[in-house]
């Protein structure tokens, strides 16, 4: 049975949703964590926008295992590594609740630095995801200010950004090389003749 391998992106943020879940007790429904941007937010309720807002190939994973074979002259292209960058903002009636929405959740990717076994949802252990690290991104405050410029409508609001990685997506495509599979050695002899 094929794996399907288009559902990594969202498994993996559906293994963040459901860490924060578990550990956030403000936070411990499904309906108060979004996948959308503040932009789509209604900050009226309590919830938190976990909005993945930049994905890039992971440079220093390129080529870094060989294809799989798949038969006799039959590989995988390569897998791709990615590193997917997160906005965790808060949203509630008052500031206290967001700000301690915001340490738990600080608290909880410190203590909690990786998704591995049980945390990895979905295809991500399938698709060859044993461990993906969770690490603070620190933004700059010019950082912070051109991130906020792409949601319209909405002031920029105190968030962590994290950097999840390296998360593994395995190619579907299959490529066709021959192979050796059998070498022949001929051995001929070299006879010297000298006419005068």
């Amino acid at each position: 049975m094929a794996i399907d391998t288009r559902t990594v992106i969202r498994d993996v943020s559906t293994s963040l949703k459901t860490l924060i879940k578990e550990n956030v007790a403000e936070l411990n429904d499904d309906s108060y964590i979004t996948f959308g941007s503040p932009s789509d937010v209604d900050s009226s309720n309590i919830c938190l926008s976990m909005c993945l807002y930049y994905l890039t190939e992971n440079p220093s994973m390129r080529n870094s295992e060989k294809d799989p074979i798949v038969g006799t002259n039959q590989f995988y292209e390569p897998p791709a590594y990615l590193d997917l960058y997160y906005l965790m903002t808060p949203y509630a009636k008052d500031r206290d609740t967001e700000l301690l929405i915001l340490g738990r959740i600080f608290q909880l990717f410190h203590e909690h630095a990786t998704l591995s076994g049980n945390d990895l949802k979905g295809n991500l252990i399938a698709c060859g995801n044993e461990k993906i690290r969770i690490s603070y991104n620190n933004l700059s405050l010019q950082d912070i200010k051109q991130l906020w410029e792409v949601f319209p409508g909405k002031p920029a609001k105190l968030s962590l950004s994290y950097l999840v990685s390296p998360v593994r997506l395995p190619a579907e495509k299959v490529i066709t090389i021959p192979r050796v599979l059998q070498r022949d050695l001929d051995v001929f002899q070299y006879k010297n003749t000298i006419t005068k």
